[in-house]
């Protein structure tokens, strides 16, 4: 197994003239070296394991940073921690890529000289992001009366405004 450097500036892992075996890549790639927005702050850390054979190459990354996002609860700004990771198989047989998932393989020919991540890396820092944004799972949020931080502070609205078309299910409740 090998430890490879690679170039500081692009994702980019050069495949012409590797030899089989195992081979680890460590990069750290600024967010928008690599087409992610503001929110992104830290630096997107990659760890590569590769794995050469003759007819193939078997790509496993994990991926980690953080972001600066808003709080779908209480609206306050909070840091988040994201790891990721994903695998590809890169194959040079068109025949023998039809035995696996599409999303799961990508052919290449005996000239391709590099295989660049940095597109996929992209979309799984993307998808990692939780589609509900918490600062803590225990966030109480707004006031919907009177927009208040919850978390903050208690106010002092009436919270018993019951819509009136409900109160023949509470009646049921109630007995």
């Amino acid at each position: 197994m090998s430890h490879d450097k690679v170039d500081k500036g692009s994702l980019r892992i050069r495949i012409s003239g590797l030899s089989n075996g195992i081979h680890e890549y460590d990069f750290s790639a600024h967010p928008s070296a690599i087409g992610l927005d503001g929110n992104f702050t830290a630096p997107v850390a990659i760890h590569i394991h590769l794995d050469k054979a003759a007819h193939q190459i078997f790509f496993k990354a994990d991926i980690s940073t953080s972001g600066q996002f808003e709080c779908d609860r209480c609206l306050e700004g909070f840091q988040q921690q994201l790891k990721t990771g994903y695998s590809m198989l890169y194959l040079y047989d068109e025949e023998a890529a039809a035995k696996y998932q599409e999303e799961e393989v990508q052919i290449i020919t005996p000239d391709t000289v590099y295989i660049d991540p940095a597109e996929d890396i992209r979309q799984m820092v993307l998808l990692s992001v939780p589609l509900k944004l918490l600062c803590r799972e225990e966030c109480k949020g707004l006031c919907p009366h009177c927009g208040k931080n919850l978390n903050l502070a208690t106010c002092t609205c009436e919270t018993h405004n019951v819509d009136p078309r409900w109160d023949t299910l509470q009646g049921l409740i109630d007995h």
